[in-house]
């Protein structure tokens, strides 16, 4: 495992949502990655930085190299990894070094695995960029936005629905996050006080960032 990371990233950083609705972060009290929960006031302290652009929807795709990086310098070395795409807007994950195991989740609440050796459908990860990661919170947080059907009922907030891997509950509506990445995008760039229309899973919503 290397530490040291000098090479030059062309991409935004990227933040981790596992398929159960939690985010890989880092505990800096053991320094050691691990999944938490999903906190809409704050940025996971572990962010995924490519060597390259990720490609989208592209299972063809050569995988891109990439490197963890801790917000906190703590001395436990982090894996080099392959970054593989999927037609879903997922990644997976497959470390370099040793036995180039997967990077999974485990069965305890905060517990991850470096050398799965195959994947499986909790194994895929939804990269958010930052615009995507409040686009996310929006979604939770009614301090940061409000939402309404198309008949002005206000719904929300929304809820992970941890039978489905990253499926999202919002109000009546339950959906496939993978399938709205852009989506949560354009929620981050949206301008406090405006509002942006879309679809939905099947239905049109109409959503309102907060002052």
């Amino acid at each position: 495992m290397n530490t040291d990371h000098t090479d030059q990233t062309t991409s935004p950083p990227l933040w981790l949502l596992d398929a159960t609705g939690q985010m890989l972060g880092h505990d800096t009290l053991n320094d050691r990655i691990i999944r938490q929960l999903f906190d809409t006031r704050a940025v996971p302290g572990l962010s995924l930085h490519l060597q390259s652009p990720l490609t989208r929807r592209n299972y063809a795709s050569s995988p891109i190299r990439a490197h963890f990086r801790k917000q906190a310098s703590l001395p436990f070395p982090l894996p080099e990894i392959d970054v593989f795409s999927t037609l879903q807007d997922s990644i997976a994950l497959r470390c370099v070094d040793g036995n180039q195991g997967w990077i999974s989740i485990g069965t305890d609440l905060h517990e991850i695995h470096f050398d799965a050796p195959k994947m499986t459908p909790l194994g895929y990860f939804l990269p958010l960029t930052g615009e995507a990661l409040l686009g996310l919170a929006m979604l939770f947080d009614r301090g940061l936005a409000s939402v309404r059907t198309a008949d002005g009922t206000m719904i929300g907030p929304a809820s992970f629905l941890s039978e489905k891997p990253h499926g999202l509950a919002l109000g009546p509506i339950t959906t496939c996050l993978a399938d709205h990445l852009e989506t949560l995008i354009q929620l981050g760039r949206l301008p406090p006080g405006q509002e942006l229309s879309h679809s939905f899973g099947q239905d049109h919503l109409t959503f309102r960032r907060a002052d």
